[in-house]
């Protein structure tokens, strides 16, 4: 590709994570949907290198001062092992393994087996789980936390719970932390606007998206290109504006982009 290769910035200070600030007094929602074919976990692996060491050397040549100590890190996860994790950040130079600051919450293991075993009447199993969830994220100590959670659409397809249950736990996330990301599957048909059965898994998935981008301040979606996959392109990432304003300084720097993910974990980024 003969394009300059970009720099990946969310916000207008050149910065990916600005409501990371000492003072933790910013409580915000970042909504990251991806498609079939354009895993978010390079993504996620950058932003967690942000949080705990304020590099992002694969997306950011600007951002390379270390700062120690900068924010804890929480990640729930509905579909990943904490082995997962660590290993793919570790093909992004991120151990995650030795950070104290790092916090690997599991509820993908026995999720249908030991925490929710009541499908069809889980509202007091769901109120453990998040419950334990939240105190995991309380521990940190600190409001200056940034908070991942990917697969909560699990919930929304195998059990009762509908998308407002969740989001009532997701908006005690919200003031628990500094920043939280959500990563939802935005894949047809798990998405379908048409949809008027409220008892059907797609309607209550497609209710959730929707509300979610009600909430958030920044909104980045991963797809693949529409035209089909290229040798040097794996898809397209696009940032926009939430519903929500972020602080008056700060504001989300809407782009769009092409990225290339190699084998070796390397990304590269152009504007689109």
């Amino acid at each position: 590709m003969a394009s300059q290769q970009q720099d990946l910035v969310f916000y207008s200070d050149n910065s990916l994570l600005s409501t990371c600030s000492p003072s933790g007094d910013e409580h915000t929602l970042q909504v990251i949907s991806h498609r079939e074919g354009t895993d978010p976990s390079w993504l996620l692996n950058t932003l967690l290198e942000n949080a705990l060491l304020g590099t992002a050397n694969s997306v950011n040549r600007d951002l390379v001062l270390k700062k120690n100590n900068r924010t804890s890190a929480v990640y729930v996860s509905f579909h990943n092992s904490a082995d997962f994790v660590i290993n793919s950040c570790r093909k992004q130079g991120l151990d995650l393994a030795s950070s104290k600051n790092f916090t690997f919450v599991d509820c993908f293991s026995d999720l249908f087996t030991k925490k929710i075993t009541k499908t069809d009447n889980c509202k007091q199993q769901l109120a453990s789980l998040f419950t334990d969830i939240l105190s995991k994220v309380v521990s940190q100590g600190s409001s200056n936390c940034v908070v991942f959670v990917e697969g909560l659409e699990i919930l929304l397809a195998a059990t009762d719970a509908t998308s407002n249950d969740i989001l009532r736990w997701v908006s005690k996330l919200i003031q628990a932390c500094n920043s939280l990301f959500i990563t939802i599957n935005a894949e047809s048909p798990m998405i379908n606007m048409e949809n008027e059965n409220p008892q059907d898994p797609v309607f209550k998935i497609t209710d959730f998206y929707i509300k979610l981008y009600h909430r958030s301040s920044l909104n980045v979606n991963i797809s693949p290109l529409s035209t089909g996959r290229a040798n040097d392109i794996t898809g397209c990432l696009t940032v926009s504006r939430g519903s929500k304003p972020t602080s008056a300084s700060i504001y989300v720097v809407e782009k769009e982009y092409v990225y290339h993910l190699s084998k070796e974990s390397t990304v590269k980024l152009f504007f689109r």
